[in-house]
């Protein structure tokens, strides 16, 4: 296995082999996703750590691992590491090279089973899946409920963070999985395309000002991207049919284009990976967002 100690997963697997009621339910809503492969469960991961054959690495997304991690995870904080401080839009994703560079340097080689995991929410975890897939990495995966689902399955931490030596991994862009604002602003006059805001419910009717201009873009649809975790207890996705549910009411539907934006495409990261998870095929996100939407003079602006 690589990069991984063999004692701390041994004995990880072992305590890990009994899970709780509410871990087999989300494993079980987890055969639902057309794309199901895409999150696992906390049962899953221990089978996969125990497999001395599986090319694994293991990616700890959080700001802070206080309290421990997963055995054999890497530290990687990825809202933070991923912003492009040069970038003229604020907390823009960070180019090719510096990209590769970061991965490389948790030890990210092409032929790794990335999994990714934050404190629960999915939210740090899907903003590095969304960077993997735009730079050119297909085979990543997010642990459903983060480490809060590993607490609840009672599976052992590792005081410290491993580390690794240099990957090989090469960035290279898929311009069709990010646009910018013309695209938008074509995009939301078209009948085949739909912009998905996922931002709060006060920030989609500016009542929140978080930049020049508040409020939305025409014919935007919304639906705050919280709405596909489970509100209660650990925030595992919801099942299939109740997250398509809440898409197609609102005319996010798998024969459109989707491209969902926030404040600076965190949240918006997190609305991609939930489609992607439903197999959504065409979805292409807002890396700028409302940071340059926003600020934009001539945006038009729905209130």
């Amino acid at each position: 296995m690589k990069r991984l100690n063999f004692f701390l997963i041994i004995l990880t697997t072992l305590i890990a082999l009994s899970c709780t009621a509410g871990e087999q339910s989300e494993t079980a809503a987890d055969s639902e996703y057309p794309n199901a492969e895409l999150l696992i469960s906390a049962s899953e991961l221990s089978e996969m750590l125990a497999d001395p054959g599986n090319e694994l690495l293991l990616v700890d997304a959080r700001s802070e691992t206080e309290g421990g991690v997963i055995p054999g995870a890497i530290h990687f904080p990825a809202v933070s590491s991923l912003v492009d401080e040069d970038h003229p839009i604020d907390s823009y994703l960070v180019g090719p090279d510096r990209f590769q560079e970061l991965m490389r340097g948790i030890g990210l080689d092409q032929d790794d089973n990335v999994i990714i995991y934050d404190g629960g929410n999915a939210l740090a975890a899907a903003r590095l899946f969304y960077a993997l897939d735009y730079y050119g990495f297909s085979n990543a995966s997010i642990l459903n409920g983060g480490i809060q689902a590993w607490d609840e399955m009672n599976g052992t931490l590792s005081e410290s963070a491993s580390t690794s030596q240099e990957g090989t991994f090469e960035a290279s862009a898929e311009e069709t999985l990010m646009c910018d604002f013309d695209y938008v602003v074509e995009a939301s006059q078209s009948d085949n395309k739909v912009i998905f805001d996922v931002r709060s419910e006060e920030e989609y009717a500016g009542e929140v000002e978080r930049a020049a201009k508040s409020g939305r873009i025409p014919n935007a649809a919304h639906l705050e991207w919280s709405n596909v975790l489970e509100s209660e207890g650990v925030p595992y996705f919801l099942p299939a049919d109740s997250i398509q549910a809440k898409f197609s009411s609102r005319g996010i539907t798998p024969d459109k284009e989707v491209i969902p934006h926030c404040q600076s495409n965190v949240r918006g990261s997190h609305a991609y990976f939930t489609l992607r998870l439903m197999g959504y095929d065409s979805v292409r996100p807002y890396e700028g967002s409302w940071v340059d939407y926003g600020n934009r003079e001539g945006a038009t602006v729905v209130q």
